[in-house]
């Protein structure tokens, strides 16, 4: 693994606890010599995280919009700087440039990424790891929901195998290294091929 792409909040309102963890997600991946791959901005969590991981020696790219180079303050501190002209484009290339993701709290935006991250895993798109950072708890919310797509079966177990909830940005870097990509199993991951059997044996007791 050469690379992590970071997505995190840009908003400068956040308690600083979830500055301090980002900082410290920056200063982890410098120390293990990965490159830090991010939204680009200079403000909010993305902005604590890279400028932590410059700090310790480490190699930023930052991937951001024409449009939020104003709004997200497009940090010029970064090894390089690539500006675009869609979020589409952004997504994909912060996609593309990372070899495993991290999530750190964000809002609507680093939800959308994470999940056209999580989906793309899921389709077999790439193999890549995931890690959430539930720093404080604040993705208890996602990881219920996710449960409660699995409980009802629009979510396959599988995907509980490909990412990794933890606490710290330590945490996370310890489970993308220690991933191990295997031959993606569409059955495995597809609602589709949930057993429709079983499905037809529960209608069929309710109804008894």
């Amino acid at each position: 693994m050469r690379s992590v792409t970071v997505y995190c909040s840009s908003s400068g309102a956040l308690e600083p606890h979830f500055s301090e963890g980002a900082r410290a997600l920056g200063h982890a991946i410098a120390e293990k010599g990965l490159t830090l791959v991010y939204g680009g901005g200079s403000i909010g969590l993305m902005g604590e995280c890279a400028r932590a991981c410059k700090e310790r020696g480490g190699r930023v790219i930052g991937i951001i919009t024409q449009k939020l180079m104003s709004l997200e303050q497009g940090w010029t501190g970064c090894d390089e700087l690539v500006v675009v002209d869609t979020m589409q484009a952004r997504r994909r290339q912060l996609m593309d440039r990372g070899d495993g993701y991290v999530i750190l709290p964000g809002g609507l935006g680093t939800y959308e990424e994470f999940f056209e991250v999580l989906v793309a895993r899921q389709l077999g798109d790439h193999h890549k790891p995931i890690a959430i950072v539930n720093h404080d708890r604040y993705y208890d919310p996602l990881v219920a929901m996710i449960e409660h797509g699995i409980e009802h079966r629009f979510v396959r177990p599988a995907i509980r195998d490909v990412l990794g909830v933890v606490d710290d940005g330590a945490a996370a870097l310890a489970s993308l290294l220690a991933h191990e990509p295997k031959p993606h199993d569409p059955a495995r991951f597809l609602p589709m091929h949930a057993g429709t059997d079983s499905a037809a044996h529960i209608r069929g007791g309710r109804g008894a």
